[in-house]
Order: C-alpha cells, then sequence, then structure tokens
C-alpha cells in the first residue's frame, strides 16, 4: 500500500487489513466462518467488515446496502446518494476475487467493497466512512486496498493494537486479553497445540529490577501443564530468555482408556521466548505448544517487529 502516513496492521480469523495508526480496534464478534469487525479513531467508526463462509450474490447484497443508506430506519431519506458503479479498487488488486464496489456522498460519505474469493471461499463485505467536510477519499482507497480474508504461504496475521504476529494457518483464537500497555492474544487448533503472543508496556514496572530469566521464572513457577528449563539469550539483538520443554501427560487422562495406555503417543513439545526492547519499552512474549519443537515458534519470533527492527 503506497501511502504517506504512518499505518499498523490489524489481524483477525485470517481477515487483515493496515489502516491509519491511529484507528483502532473498536469491536469484534463471531468467528472464523462468520464474522464481523470494526475499526475507529477518537471520531467515529471507521471501518467495518463483515465475513461469512461461501458464495454471496454480490450485485443483490450491494443493491441492499445501497438501499440502507438512503433510506433511514424510519424510512425516511438520508441525503445521501449512492454510486452503485464507482471505481473503488481495481479488480486487479484482487486477481482472486469476484468483485464490486460502490460509494456514497452528502453528510457524511464513505466506499465500500463486496467480494467473493476463490482461494478461501469466504464472502467478504467492508466500507470505509467519514464525514464532510474529511477528506479522506485516498485513504480509504488505500485500506480497502490493503484489505484480505486469508493467509499467505500458509502463515496468517494476527493483529491488535500496533502488535501483530504471524501465526500458521488452522489456529483460531481461544481467548484473548486486552488491558492498558497490555495486549495478550491465545491460538488453538483441534488437536490442541497451542500458541500464546503477549505484549507488555511499561517493562520497568513489568520486571521490577529482575533479569529476563527471573521474571519468566517467577511468572511461571506453579505452572503444572508443562515440564521446562530455561536460559537467558538474546533475540533481536535485545536480553531474553528461552525456555523449552514438554507437555506434560496428566494421570487423569491415561486413564481413560487401558489401550490408551499401550499406544506410543507423540510428544507435544513446549517453547517459550521473551524478550525486552528497551528503546520501545516494551516486553514480548511468544510460548508454543507443539509437535513441531521450536519451528512454529521461530515463525511467531520472527514475524513481530520491535522497535530496533522498524527504525532501521
Amino acid at each position: 500500500m503506497d501511502v504517506d502516513y504512518e499505518t499498523t496492521p490489524i489481524g483477525w480469523h485470517g481477515v487483515s487489513v493496515r489502516v491509519p495508526a491511529d484507528w483502532t480496534l473498536g469491536a469484534v464478534g463471531g468467528d472464523r466462518k462468520s464474522g464481523y469487525l470494526r475499526v475507529d479513531d477518537e471520531r467515529m467508526p471507521r471501518l467495518q467488515v463483515k465475513w461469512s463462509q461461501g458464495r454471496i450474490n454480490l450485485e443483490k447484497k450491494r443493491d441492499e446496502y445501497a438501499k440502507r443508506l438512503t433510506v433511514g430506519k424510519r424510512k425516511r431519506p438520508t441525503g445521501l446518494a449512492v454510486d452503485l458503479e464507482a471505481k473503488v479498487i481495481s479488480q486487479r488488486s484482487k486477481p482472486k476475487k469476484d468483485l464490486v464496489t460502490f460509494a456514497w456522498r452528502g453528510p457524511q460519505c464513505g466506499m465500500g467493497v463486496l467480494w467473493n474469493c476463490e482461494v478461501c471461499n469466504r464472502a467478504l463485505i467492508a466500507q470505509v466512512s467519514w464525514r464532510q467536510p474529511e477528506k479522506l477519499h485516498e485513504v480509504a482507497r488505500q485500506v480497502l486496498e490493503s484489505l484480505d480474508d486469508h493467509g499467505i504461504g500458509g502463515w496468517e496475521i494476527w493483529g491488535v493494537d500496533g502488535f501483530a504476529f504471524l501465526a500458521p494457518e488452522g489456529h483460531f483464537l481461544a481467548k484473548w486479553k486486552r488491558m492498558t500497555r497490555y495486549v495478550e492474544l491465545d491460538l488453538t487448533t483441534k488437536n490442541e497445540a497451542t500458541i500464546k503472543a503477549a505484549r507488555w508496556g511499561m517493562v520497568p514496572l513489568v520486571l521490577s529490577g529482575r533479569t529476563m530469566l527471573d521474571w519468566h521464572k517467577d511468572e511461571n513457577r506453579r505452572r503444572r501443564d508443562v515440564a521446562w528449563q530455561a536460559q537467558e539469550m538474546e533475540v533481536k539483538g535485545h536480553p531474553a530468555v528461552a525456555a523449552w520443554g514438554e507437555r506434560r501427560r496428566f494421570a487423569a487422562r491415561l486413564r481413560k482408556s487401558a489401550a490408551r495406555l499401550l499406544r506410543r503417543r507423540p510428544a507435544i513439545y513446549f517453547a517459550a521466548c521473551a524478550w525486552h526492547c528497551p528503546e520501545s519499552n516494551r516486553l514480548y512474549l511468544v510460548e508454543s505448544v507443539h509437535p513441531e519443537q521450536g519451528e512454529v515458534l521461530k515463525g511467531v519470533v520472527d514475524s513481530i517487529l520491535c522497535h530496533e527492527e522498524e527504525a532501521e
């Protein structure tokens, strides 16, 4: 996306987009099959995205949106004029999607796209809005051009509040936390492989004078789901700690079936990495519990950009 302003990535259930840095995730709902994402700034909702599995009738759905824009909930004219022939983004920019676009103007303006994706068989509807006398036409076009609904090369973007990383396709969101100066995303698969990625701000308060190794030991002292060991290292030129081990096999699970005790089960490896970026005053953590020892962890860690890399 060719822009002259700072952008930040947002990724959710395979849907990804780059937005101006002062836009933040406002609301999310649903799951990978059917969901909704809204991005706001301090003035108003700016970007809204809806997705579902399977194809839709693009022209019919576009006409329905246009009717809702021109006629309000009380069936009164809204003062908006809709252009169903507006060329918001080109078909060339989305070669694997059947695409239609539209725009509207009035006291509120906006641009929208609808598509059916040939790759992931998703239908997606998205729009960017602004109020007069704002001039966000080019911003809206570039945001919509950056939008996609599946990963590339087997990896997809997850990201919120300026914290983004790549995870292998096939993971879904188990839970997430979003607090002042803290973001955490926990992903899992049907086979119970997991990825945890987190970022802290105000690191001196988090570490409280401890080394990264001491902090990690204190954070995991009561942990019983994995057997692990750790050592200090460097990551991206920053002080870091690495941990590795295996997931424990709880006796209660093994007692479920006598035959299960006789069957050889593949090891599920635990790997973790945490590092402190002093320039940005942030602490990052990635954990994986996965049959592929270390490979998933390395891919996620390598995808996270911290201050040093962004400044180069």
